[in-house]
């Protein structure tokens, strides 16, 4: 066919003239080459990073106490006459050793997106996945310190759920002790009516002498995200539309200082949906452990037997506290 003078064809234009195409058969396109892998959320808490850690802990160890009531007596006269004196006692802290273990065929791996990350080689593939080991470890580091510290705040050794079985943490302990300051109050939830007075009413049951020395021993009440919403709500629709509570919200968690106190209350995940609330002192809570970075030493392992990576960390993890007459925790009538 003659072309008209003048007229060009580009290359493309060429190639479709001469060659023509069908691409019905064609399977859709998927690149699963991609580099940016999507994960689930992970409640990264930072409960431990406000206690105080004891490293070291193979077993148990002792936290030295310390207290006195001496008593003011007249020296009018020449004579001793002792009373009182300092009482030295102490209480254990004991640890559990738990672990996470977890194996993979890398045979299977080739019908995921993990694929890509196997390496090189029919043989190699097997016994080596330096690419899939930092994904999971990664993954992991941050899986292990969120299971570890909601067994550190809700542990229950009568549990029905095997994370939290190991040990009785922060939550049952402060409810069965005696010596813990209790707000009773006649309410049933917390909402947006009531939050704000609650936690008025609850930092006035926290003992004086412990609001006097807040910045020493680490005080705040911490919450459940629910509540902490809930009080600040109740002072923007019932108290001052206007007010404006500073607020910081970070590692999934929201804190703010009460109005009209000088005490700091925190969200934490161990406690969202719940309506509990306790008045805490970091400074008299203690988190023990053997190495604190125990909980990062992940491993991948190859196990010529079953042909498989096993990937596993082992750490120890127990919690105390002491002077439980200066923790608070609220009561209302629907969970007394």
């Amino acid at each position: 066919m003659a072309r008209k003078k003048g007229k060009r064809l580009s290359f493309k234009a060429i190639m479709k003239d001469r060659f023509d195409y069908d691409v019905d058969e064609l399977e859709d396109y998927t690149d699963e080459q991609s580099p940016e892998i999507m994960e689930d959320l992970i409640n990264e808490g930072s409960l431990k990073s406000r206690v105080s850690v004891m490293d070291n802990v193979k077993g148990s160890k002792l936290i030295k106490l310390k207290t006195s009531s001496p008593s003011l007596q007249a020296a009018s006269s020449c004579g001793w006459t002792p009373e009182g004196g300092i009482i030295l006692t102490d209480k254990k802290l004991e640890t559990v050793r738990v672990k996470i273990q977890e194996e993979y065929c890398n045979e299977d791996l080739n019908d995921t997106w993990a694929q890509i990350e196997n390496a090189a080689g029919a043989n190699n593939q097997d016994t080596v996945a330096p690419n899939f080991a930092n994904t999971m470890i990664m993954y992991y580091q941050r899986r292990a310190t969120e299971l570890d510290e909601n067994l550190m705040m809700n542990g229950d050794t009568a549990s029905g759920d095997a994370n939290l079985a190991f040990y009785d943490g922060y939550a049952k302990l402060w409810g069965e002790d005696a010596d813990v300051n209790v707000l009773y109050s006649a309410e049933t939830v917390i909402d947006s009516s009531n939050g704000f007075d609650i936690a008025q009413a609850f930092v006035a049951k926290i003992p004086v002498i412990v609001k006097r020395h807040a910045a020493s021993v680490g005080l705040e009440v911490l919450v459940g995200y629910e509540t902490a919403q809930a009080i600040i709500n109740q002072i923007y629709n019932d108290k001052d539309y206007n007010a404006f509570i500073p607020t910081t919200e970070t590692d999934g968690s929201i804190s703010f200082v009460l109005p009209t106190t000088n005490v700091t209350f925190r969200s934490i995940q161990q406690l969202d949906g719940t309506a509990e609330m306790f008045g805490v002192c970091y400074s008299y809570m203690f988190y023990g452990t053997d190495l604190e970075s125990d909980q990062d030493g992940f491993q991948f392992v190859y196990n010529e037997t079953d042909e498989k990576l096993r990937f596993s960390v082992k750490w120890r993890s127990g919690i105390q506290y002491v002077y439980g007459e200066y923790f608070t925790r609220l009561r209302l009538t629907a969970t007394s």
